[in-house]
């Protein structure tokens, strides 16, 4: 589980990840919301992501950083969908049933905006320099990846 956070503005990370991930993206940060909202009892749900690094970050010890959690979430959605990604009903919906209980819940959750985090393997950085982290990562997967990865990023860099 990860958020590949590349800059600190969300248009500009999802801009960045390749189109396999940057739906992942979306799916999990959907779970980790979910789960944080439901270790604080206001919906039924799974807990057991919660010993993750990722996710305890983002529960920030019962003041989670759910709003910017959700900006971000958003973002990332709404660049899969420029670039032609499909989304089902039911996830549609569900999302929509999420956003409800965000702003439902909204005083409960951190009004402060998601603070950067770098977790993989044993390797965790916080602060600016998970930015360039993420960016280091994202191109070794991409070198490895046998499909070519289809994001703005790459585009870009091939046309130097």
């Amino acid at each position: 589980m990860q958020i590949f956070r590349v800059h600190p503005e969300h248009e500009i990370s999802a801009r960045y990840l390749d189109n396999r991930r940057l739906s992942k993206q979306v799916l999990e940060l959907y779970q980790i919301i979910r789960v944080c909202l439901a270790e604080m009892k206001l919906i039924e749900g799974n807990t057991r992501y919660l010993h993750h690094p990722i996710v305890k970050h983002v529960y920030n010890e019962g003041q989670p950083y759910i709003m910017d959690t959700f900006k971000m979430l958003e973002a990332m959605d709404k660049e899969h969908l420029r670039r032609g990604g499909k989304r089902s009903q039911n996830f549609r919906e569900d999302l929509k049933v999420l956003e409800n209980q965000i702003v439902q819940y909204e005083t409960k959750f951190s009004p402060s905006p998601l603070p950067p985090i770098y977790v993989y393997g044993d390797d965790k950085l916080y602060g600016d320099e998970v930015y360039e982290a993420y960016k280091r990562l994202l191109e070794l997967k991409w070198e490895k990846d046998t499909i070519a990865p289809r994001c703005n990023i790459i585009q870009y860099k091939r046309k130097r």
